[in-house]
Protein backbone atom coordinates (compact mmCIF):
# COMPACT_ATOMS: atom_id res chain seq x y z
CA UNK A 1 0.00 0.00 0.00
CA UNK A 2 1.34 3.48 -0.62
CA UNK A 3 1.84 6.33 1.29
CA UNK A 4 -1.84 8.52 2.00
CA UNK A 5 -2.33 11.43 3.69
CA UNK A 6 -0.48 13.57 6.05
CA UNK A 7 0.57 16.50 3.84
CA UNK A 8 0.18 18.96 6.50
CA UNK A 9 1.77 16.99 9.27
CA UNK A 10 5.11 16.73 6.36
CA UNK A 11 4.85 20.51 5.56
CA UNK A 12 5.10 21.25 9.12
CA UNK A 13 8.40 18.25 10.02
CA UNK A 14 9.84 20.24 6.28
CA UNK A 15 8.93 23.96 7.63
CA UNK A 16 10.87 23.54 10.98
CA UNK A 17 13.96 21.93 9.14
CA UNK A 18 14.20 24.98 6.62
CA UNK A 19 13.94 27.45 10.31
CA UNK A 20 16.91 25.39 11.35
CA UNK A 21 18.37 25.98 8.10
CA UNK A 22 17.75 29.58 7.47
CA UNK A 23 18.45 30.64 11.40
CA UNK A 24 20.91 28.51 12.31
CA UNK A 25 19.69 27.31 15.55
CA UNK A 26 18.17 24.49 16.74
CA UNK A 27 14.66 23.29 16.79
CA UNK A 28 12.68 20.63 18.89
CA UNK A 29 9.52 19.05 17.34
CA UNK A 30 7.31 16.93 19.58
CA UNK A 31 5.59 13.81 17.18
CA UNK A 32 2.63 11.91 19.35
CA UNK A 33 -0.24 9.26 18.39
CA UNK A 34 -1.53 6.26 19.10
CA UNK A 35 0.33 2.91 18.00
CA UNK A 36 0.21 2.10 15.01
CA UNK A 37 -0.64 4.88 13.46
CA UNK A 38 2.28 5.68 11.32
CA UNK A 39 4.39 8.13 13.15
CA UNK A 40 7.58 6.63 12.20
CA UNK A 41 6.64 6.47 8.57
CA UNK A 42 5.68 9.91 8.91
CA UNK A 43 8.65 10.87 10.20
CA UNK A 44 10.58 9.34 7.30
CA UNK A 45 8.47 10.13 4.81
CA UNK A 46 8.88 13.94 5.51
CA UNK A 47 12.85 13.45 5.02
CA UNK A 48 13.38 10.72 2.50
CA UNK A 49 15.05 13.15 0.07
CA UNK A 50 16.65 15.01 2.87
CA UNK A 51 20.31 16.38 1.30
CA UNK A 52 21.52 16.26 5.17
CA UNK A 53 22.30 13.79 7.70
CA UNK A 54 19.29 11.48 8.89
CA UNK A 55 20.06 9.74 12.20
CA UNK A 56 17.08 8.00 13.68
CA UNK A 57 16.74 5.46 16.77
CA UNK A 58 14.29 3.59 18.38
CA UNK A 59 14.70 3.00 22.67
CA UNK A 60 14.89 0.01 23.21
CA UNK A 61 15.63 -2.22 26.82
CA UNK A 62 18.80 -2.49 26.83
CA UNK A 63 21.80 -0.50 28.49
CA UNK A 64 22.08 3.68 28.54
CA UNK A 65 26.43 2.59 27.71
CA UNK A 66 25.13 0.11 25.02
CA UNK A 67 22.63 2.56 23.56
CA UNK A 68 25.03 5.58 23.57
CA UNK A 69 27.67 3.58 21.74
CA UNK A 70 25.06 2.84 19.32
CA UNK A 71 24.24 6.26 18.61
CA UNK A 72 27.36 7.37 18.40
CA UNK A 73 28.81 4.95 15.93
CA UNK A 74 26.03 5.95 13.92
CA UNK A 75 27.49 10.11 14.22
CA UNK A 76 30.61 8.78 13.35
CA UNK A 77 30.26 7.33 10.33
CA UNK A 78 28.54 10.01 8.61
CA UNK A 79 30.67 12.92 10.21
CA UNK A 80 33.97 11.22 10.63
CA UNK A 81 35.14 13.29 13.46
CA UNK A 82 38.85 14.14 14.41
CA UNK A 83 38.08 14.34 17.57
CA UNK A 84 35.84 11.51 19.46
CA UNK A 85 34.89 12.22 22.75
CA UNK A 86 34.32 9.38 25.64
CA UNK A 87 30.27 9.35 25.49
CA UNK A 88 28.44 7.36 28.26
CA UNK A 89 25.10 8.47 28.25
CA UNK A 90 22.54 9.55 25.74
CA UNK A 91 22.75 13.03 26.52
CA UNK A 92 26.40 13.10 25.79
CA UNK A 93 25.47 11.74 22.22
CA UNK A 94 23.06 14.56 22.01
CA UNK A 95 25.65 16.99 22.96
CA UNK A 96 28.22 15.70 20.71
CA UNK A 97 25.76 15.65 17.90
CA UNK A 98 24.38 19.44 18.22
CA UNK A 99 27.94 20.21 18.58
CA UNK A 100 29.27 18.29 15.00
CA UNK A 101 25.79 20.09 13.75
CA UNK A 102 27.13 23.53 14.04
CA UNK A 103 29.17 23.02 10.76
CA UNK A 104 26.75 20.51 8.99
CA UNK A 105 22.67 20.57 10.02
CA UNK A 106 21.44 17.30 10.84
CA UNK A 107 17.93 15.92 11.66
CA UNK A 108 18.23 13.77 14.63
CA UNK A 109 15.01 11.44 15.38
CA UNK A 110 14.15 9.08 18.44
CA UNK A 111 11.10 7.18 18.38
CA UNK A 112 9.05 5.89 21.50
CA UNK A 113 10.99 8.74 23.30
CA UNK A 114 8.97 8.39 26.61
CA UNK A 115 10.89 5.24 27.44
CA UNK A 116 13.82 7.06 27.87
CA UNK A 117 13.70 7.69 31.62
CA UNK A 118 13.63 4.27 31.64
CA UNK A 119 17.10 3.72 29.80
CA UNK A 120 18.64 6.92 31.10
CA UNK A 121 17.12 8.46 34.95
CA UNK A 122 17.23 12.04 34.86
CA UNK A 123 17.22 12.11 30.84
CA UNK A 124 14.85 14.95 30.47
CA UNK A 125 16.81 17.30 32.88
CA UNK A 126 20.30 16.74 31.54
CA UNK A 127 18.63 17.50 28.23
CA UNK A 128 17.04 20.75 29.62
CA UNK A 129 20.62 21.92 30.19
CA UNK A 130 22.40 21.29 27.38
CA UNK A 131 19.59 22.10 25.17
CA UNK A 132 19.32 25.42 26.75
CA UNK A 133 22.97 26.24 25.96
CA UNK A 134 23.24 24.69 22.76
CA UNK A 135 20.70 25.33 20.74
CA UNK A 136 21.05 28.99 19.88
CA UNK A 137 24.78 28.18 18.26
CA UNK A 138 23.92 23.98 16.65
CA UNK A 139 21.75 23.33 13.70
CA UNK A 140 20.17 20.44 14.71
CA UNK A 141 16.07 19.13 14.28
CA UNK A 142 15.91 16.86 17.00
CA UNK A 143 11.89 15.63 16.66
CA UNK A 144 10.65 13.37 19.76
CA UNK A 145 7.79 10.82 18.81
CA UNK A 146 5.88 8.60 21.48
CA UNK A 147 3.25 6.49 21.41
CA UNK A 148 2.14 7.02 24.81
CA UNK A 149 0.09 10.62 24.87
CA UNK A 150 -0.17 11.41 28.27
CA UNK A 151 3.47 10.49 28.73
CA UNK A 152 4.20 13.00 25.71
CA UNK A 153 1.61 15.52 27.03
CA UNK A 154 3.40 15.72 30.74
CA UNK A 155 6.98 15.73 29.18
CA UNK A 156 6.45 18.80 26.71
CA UNK A 157 3.00 20.30 27.77
CA UNK A 158 3.43 20.34 32.07
CA UNK A 159 4.68 23.38 33.20
CA UNK A 160 6.56 21.32 36.11
CA UNK A 161 8.28 19.43 33.47
CA UNK A 162 12.04 20.60 31.96
CA UNK A 163 10.92 20.54 28.71
CA UNK A 164 8.26 22.31 29.06
CA UNK A 165 8.87 25.04 26.50
CA UNK A 166 11.41 24.15 24.51
CA UNK A 167 9.73 22.03 21.45
CA UNK A 168 8.47 24.43 18.60
CA UNK A 169 6.01 21.96 17.48
CA UNK A 170 3.84 19.43 18.74
CA UNK A 171 2.37 17.24 15.64
CA UNK A 172 -0.11 14.73 16.81
CA UNK A 173 -0.54 11.93 14.20
CA UNK A 174 -4.90 11.07 13.67
CA UNK A 175 -6.03 7.96 12.13
CA UNK A 176 -6.84 8.37 8.91
CA UNK A 177 -10.03 10.26 8.33
CA UNK A 178 -13.18 9.29 6.67
CA UNK A 179 -12.26 10.44 3.01
CA UNK A 180 -8.51 9.41 3.32
CA UNK A 181 -9.67 5.98 4.11
CA UNK A 182 -11.84 6.18 1.36
CA UNK A 183 -9.81 7.17 -0.87
CA UNK A 184 -7.45 4.35 0.36
CA UNK A 185 -10.54 2.06 -0.99
CA UNK A 186 -10.88 3.52 -4.04
CA UNK A 187 -7.90 2.96 -4.82
CA UNK A 188 -6.69 -0.50 -3.68
CA UNK A 189 -9.76 -1.99 -4.29
CA UNK A 190 -11.62 -0.28 -6.66
CA UNK A 191 -15.14 -0.71 -6.79
CA UNK A 192 -16.95 -1.94 -3.00
CA UNK A 193 -20.07 -2.08 -1.09
CA UNK A 194 -20.48 0.91 1.13
CA UNK A 195 -20.61 -1.82 4.06
CA UNK A 196 -17.36 -2.81 3.06
CA UNK A 197 -16.03 0.41 3.35
CA UNK A 198 -17.97 1.26 7.31
CA UNK A 199 -16.84 -2.43 8.28
CA UNK A 200 -13.31 -1.77 7.50
CA UNK A 201 -13.33 1.47 8.82
CA UNK A 202 -15.23 -0.31 12.86
CA UNK A 203 -12.49 -2.69 12.80
CA UNK A 204 -9.29 -0.39 11.72
CA UNK A 205 -10.51 2.66 12.95
CA UNK A 206 -8.57 4.29 10.28
CA UNK A 207 -5.40 3.17 12.08
CA UNK A 208 -2.42 2.97 9.12
CA UNK A 209 -1.07 0.09 10.29
CA UNK A 210 -4.12 -2.24 10.68
CA UNK A 211 -5.40 -0.82 7.23
CA UNK A 212 -2.39 -1.43 5.48
CA UNK A 213 -2.46 -5.29 7.10
CA UNK A 214 -5.83 -5.73 5.55
CA UNK A 215 -4.80 -4.29 2.29
CA UNK A 216 -1.48 -6.70 2.20
CA UNK A 217 -3.65 -9.66 3.18
CA UNK A 218 -6.44 -8.49 -0.18
CA UNK A 219 -8.84 -8.49 3.08
CA UNK A 220 -10.46 -5.04 2.43
CA UNK A 221 -14.24 -6.13 2.49
CA UNK A 222 -16.34 -6.64 5.26
CA UNK A 223 -16.66 -10.56 4.56
CA UNK A 224 -12.87 -10.78 3.75
CA UNK A 225 -11.72 -8.79 6.53
CA UNK A 226 -13.38 -10.86 8.93
CA UNK A 227 -12.24 -13.98 7.98
CA UNK A 228 -9.28 -13.08 8.19
CA UNK A 229 -9.56 -11.28 11.69
CA UNK A 230 -10.83 -14.79 13.11
CA UNK A 231 -7.83 -17.05 11.59
CA UNK A 232 -4.63 -18.03 12.82
CA UNK A 233 -2.96 -15.07 10.22
CA UNK A 234 -5.38 -12.61 12.01
CA UNK A 235 -3.91 -13.18 16.04
CA UNK A 236 -1.72 -9.81 15.62
CA UNK A 237 -4.21 -7.79 14.73
CA UNK A 238 -6.92 -9.26 17.45
CA UNK A 239 -3.71 -9.09 20.37
CA UNK A 240 -3.32 -5.22 19.52
CA UNK A 241 -6.51 -4.42 22.13
CA UNK A 242 -3.86 -5.87 24.87
CA UNK A 243 -1.04 -4.44 23.79
CA UNK A 244 -2.49 -1.06 23.41
CA UNK A 245 -4.01 -1.39 26.95
CA UNK A 246 -1.04 -2.62 28.43
CA UNK A 247 0.85 0.20 27.34
CA UNK A 248 -1.26 2.70 29.22
CA UNK A 249 -1.93 0.67 32.16
CA UNK A 250 -0.14 -1.48 34.68
CA UNK A 251 -1.80 -1.82 37.98
CA UNK A 252 -5.29 -2.54 37.88
CA UNK A 253 -5.06 -3.43 34.51
CA UNK A 254 -8.16 -5.54 35.00
CA UNK A 255 -10.43 -2.73 36.61
CA UNK A 256 -9.71 -0.31 33.73
CA UNK A 257 -11.07 -3.39 31.09
CA UNK A 258 -14.14 -4.28 33.16
CA UNK A 259 -14.58 -0.29 32.64
CA UNK A 260 -14.40 -0.29 28.85
CA UNK A 261 -16.14 -3.73 28.32
CA UNK A 262 -18.98 -1.76 29.96
CA UNK A 263 -18.76 1.46 27.95
CA UNK A 264 -18.37 -1.01 25.04
CA UNK A 265 -21.93 -2.89 25.74
CA UNK A 266 -23.91 0.15 26.36
CA UNK A 267 -23.62 1.26 29.96
CA UNK A 268 -22.40 4.98 29.19
CA UNK A 269 -23.93 6.74 32.33
CA UNK A 270 -21.85 7.29 35.21
CA UNK A 271 -24.00 4.91 37.31
CA UNK A 272 -24.80 2.57 34.98
CA UNK A 273 -20.93 1.64 34.70
CA UNK A 274 -20.33 2.08 38.82
CA UNK A 275 -23.29 -0.81 39.10
CA UNK A 276 -20.54 -2.96 37.16
CA UNK A 277 -17.35 -1.96 39.17
CA UNK A 278 -16.86 -2.93 42.93
CA UNK A 279 -14.45 -0.22 43.27
CA UNK A 280 -15.66 3.75 42.98
CA UNK A 281 -15.04 4.46 39.38
CA UNK A 282 -14.26 8.48 39.33
CA UNK A 283 -10.44 7.88 39.32
CA UNK A 284 -10.62 5.31 36.60
CA UNK A 285 -12.67 7.08 34.28
CA UNK A 286 -10.37 10.61 34.72
CA UNK A 287 -7.35 8.49 33.73
CA UNK A 288 -9.26 6.80 30.70
CA UNK A 289 -10.10 10.50 29.63
CA UNK A 290 -6.31 11.75 30.13
CA UNK A 291 -5.11 8.66 28.03
CA UNK A 292 -7.98 9.37 25.16
CA UNK A 293 -9.26 5.89 25.21
CA UNK A 294 -12.88 7.33 26.49
CA UNK A 295 -14.56 10.56 26.14
CA UNK A 296 -17.18 12.20 27.44
CA UNK A 297 -20.28 13.06 25.08
CA UNK A 298 -22.91 15.80 25.91
CA UNK A 299 -25.77 17.01 24.06
CA UNK A 300 -24.45 19.55 21.37
CA UNK A 301 -24.54 23.06 22.16
CA UNK A 302 -26.49 22.13 25.63
CA UNK A 303 -24.13 23.27 28.93
CA UNK A 304 -22.29 20.38 29.97
CA UNK A 305 -23.31 18.90 32.94
CA UNK A 306 -22.38 15.31 34.62
CA UNK A 307 -26.23 14.54 34.43
CA UNK A 308 -26.33 15.02 30.45
CA UNK A 309 -23.33 13.37 29.99
CA UNK A 310 -22.43 9.71 28.32
CA UNK A 311 -19.11 8.01 28.31
CA UNK A 312 -18.14 6.54 25.00
CA UNK A 313 -15.19 4.27 23.58
CA UNK A 314 -12.89 6.97 21.75
CA UNK A 315 -11.36 4.65 19.36
CA UNK A 316 -13.50 2.43 16.92
CA UNK A 317 -10.83 -0.39 16.76
CA UNK A 318 -10.68 -0.70 20.69
CA UNK A 319 -14.66 -0.24 20.16
CA UNK A 320 -14.96 -3.08 17.66
CA UNK A 321 -12.36 -5.23 19.82
CA UNK A 322 -14.11 -5.18 23.24
CA UNK A 323 -17.39 -6.39 21.96
CA UNK A 324 -15.91 -8.90 19.39
CA UNK A 325 -12.45 -9.90 20.31
CA UNK A 326 -12.03 -9.56 24.31
CA UNK A 327 -15.23 -11.46 25.42
CA UNK A 328 -14.87 -14.20 27.56
CA UNK A 329 -16.81 -16.72 24.20
CA UNK A 330 -14.80 -15.44 21.79
CA UNK A 331 -11.45 -15.93 23.12
CA UNK A 332 -12.42 -19.18 24.38
CA UNK A 333 -13.63 -20.23 20.74
CA UNK A 334 -10.28 -18.72 19.50
CA UNK A 335 -8.04 -20.32 21.96
CA UNK A 336 -9.24 -23.70 20.06
CA UNK A 337 -9.43 -22.29 16.48
CA UNK A 338 -13.34 -22.18 15.65
CA UNK A 339 -12.71 -19.54 13.49
CA UNK A 340 -15.69 -20.35 11.45
CA UNK A 341 -18.19 -20.02 14.22
CA UNK A 342 -16.57 -16.52 15.20
CA UNK A 343 -17.11 -15.27 11.85
CA UNK A 344 -20.52 -16.40 12.10
CA UNK A 345 -20.84 -14.83 15.57
CA UNK A 346 -19.41 -11.23 14.31
CA UNK A 347 -21.27 -11.06 11.31
CA UNK A 348 -24.41 -11.60 13.36
CA UNK A 349 -23.73 -9.09 15.80
CA UNK A 350 -22.45 -6.57 13.52
CA UNK A 351 -25.35 -5.11 11.91
CA UNK A 352 -27.12 -3.67 15.67
CA UNK A 353 -23.39 -2.53 15.99
CA UNK A 354 -22.57 -0.63 12.73
CA UNK A 355 -25.17 1.95 13.61
CA UNK A 356 -23.02 3.72 15.76
CA UNK A 357 -20.15 3.59 13.67
CA UNK A 358 -21.99 4.85 11.02
CA UNK A 359 -23.25 7.80 13.61
CA UNK A 360 -19.22 8.35 14.19
CA UNK A 361 -18.45 8.14 10.34
CA UNK A 362 -20.89 11.03 9.49
CA UNK A 363 -19.83 13.22 12.64
CA UNK A 364 -16.61 13.03 11.91
CA UNK A 365 -16.91 13.66 7.66
CA UNK A 366 -18.92 16.63 8.57
CA UNK A 367 -16.22 18.18 11.06
CA UNK A 368 -13.31 17.45 8.45
CA UNK A 369 -15.13 18.82 5.80
CA UNK A 370 -14.58 22.52 7.48
CA UNK A 371 -17.76 23.85 6.81
CA UNK A 372 -20.02 22.57 9.35
CA UNK A 373 -19.25 23.35 13.43
CA UNK A 374 -20.33 22.92 16.04
CA UNK A 375 -20.92 19.30 15.09
CA UNK A 376 -22.62 16.45 17.50
CA UNK A 377 -25.65 14.46 18.71
CA UNK A 378 -28.48 15.24 21.05
CA UNK A 379 -30.65 13.92 22.93
CA UNK A 380 -33.15 15.42 25.61
CA UNK A 381 -33.57 14.80 29.80
CA UNK A 382 -36.58 12.82 29.48
CA UNK A 383 -35.19 10.37 26.65
CA UNK A 384 -38.34 11.16 24.41
CA UNK A 385 -36.30 12.62 21.51
CA UNK A 386 -32.07 11.39 20.27
CA UNK A 387 -30.67 13.28 17.16
CA UNK A 388 -27.65 11.17 15.55
CA UNK A 389 -26.46 14.22 13.94
CA UNK A 390 -27.09 17.89 14.31
CA UNK A 391 -24.34 19.87 11.97
CA UNK A 392 -24.52 23.79 12.48
CA UNK A 393 -23.27 26.17 9.72
CA UNK A 394 -22.98 29.80 11.11
CA UNK A 395 -21.75 32.05 8.25
CA UNK A 396 -24.53 30.83 5.83
CA UNK A 397 -26.79 30.54 8.88
CA UNK A 398 -27.73 26.17 7.79
CA UNK A 399 -28.50 23.55 10.58
CA UNK A 400 -28.25 19.79 9.57
CA UNK A 401 -30.43 17.13 11.35
CA UNK A 402 -29.34 13.43 10.47
CA UNK A 403 -30.58 10.34 11.66
CA UNK A 404 -28.16 6.90 10.71
CA UNK A 405 -29.94 4.04 9.34
CA UNK A 406 -28.41 0.66 7.84
CA UNK A 407 -31.43 0.12 6.18
CA UNK A 408 -32.78 2.96 4.43
CA UNK A 409 -36.13 2.01 4.89
CA UNK A 410 -36.18 2.38 8.20
CA UNK A 411 -35.55 5.99 8.84
CA UNK A 412 -38.01 7.61 9.81
CA UNK A 413 -37.94 11.64 8.62
CA UNK A 414 -41.24 12.32 10.92
CA UNK A 415 -39.66 11.64 13.74
CA UNK A 416 -36.30 13.29 13.13
CA UNK A 417 -38.53 16.50 12.52
CA UNK A 418 -40.29 16.44 15.38
CA UNK A 419 -36.81 15.88 17.57
CA UNK A 420 -35.45 18.84 15.43
CA UNK A 421 -38.36 20.99 16.71
CA UNK A 422 -37.94 20.24 19.83
CA UNK A 423 -33.75 21.13 19.79
CA UNK A 424 -35.51 24.06 18.30
CA UNK A 425 -37.51 24.86 21.15
CA UNK A 426 -34.69 24.76 23.66
CA UNK A 427 -32.10 26.48 21.21
CA UNK A 428 -34.20 29.60 19.60
CA UNK A 429 -31.25 30.93 18.30
CA UNK A 430 -31.23 28.53 15.09
CA UNK A 431 -34.95 28.52 14.57
CA UNK A 432 -34.28 31.18 11.58
CA UNK A 433 -31.74 29.30 9.98
CA UNK A 434 -31.97 27.00 7.16
CA UNK A 435 -33.05 23.37 8.30
CA UNK A 436 -32.20 20.39 6.65
CA UNK A 437 -33.49 16.88 7.54
CA UNK A 438 -31.18 14.03 6.13
CA UNK A 439 -31.09 10.27 5.95
CA UNK A 440 -27.30 8.86 7.23
CA UNK A 441 -27.15 5.65 4.88
CA UNK A 442 -24.04 3.71 4.24
CA UNK A 443 -24.61 4.63 0.48
CA UNK A 444 -24.16 8.42 1.63
CA UNK A 445 -20.68 7.70 2.58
Amino acid sequence: MRFYGREEEIKALQHFLKIVISSHCSQLVNVLGRRRVGKTTLIAKAFENCSHPVFSFVIQERSEEATATAWLDALIQTYKPEFIPNCKSIVDVLSFAMTLSKEKPCIFIIDECQELNKVSPGFWSQLQAIWDRKKDTSQMLLVMSGSIISAMEQIFGDHSQPMYGRSSCRIEVMPFTPSVLKQIMLEEVGKFDPKDLLTVYAITGGVAAYVELLSKQQALSASKAIRFLFSIEGGWLRAEGNVYLANEFQRKFSVYKDILHAIASGDTKWNEIQDRIPENISSYLRRLEEFRLIDRQYPILDEASPRKSRYRIADPYLRFWLTFVDTIRMTDLAAYHHWDKLVELCEEGLPSFLGKTLERWFISSYLESGQWSPVGSWWDNKGLHEIDLIAVDETNKQIVFGEAKLNPEKYDKKKLEQSSQAFLSQHKKYADYSKKLVGLFPENM
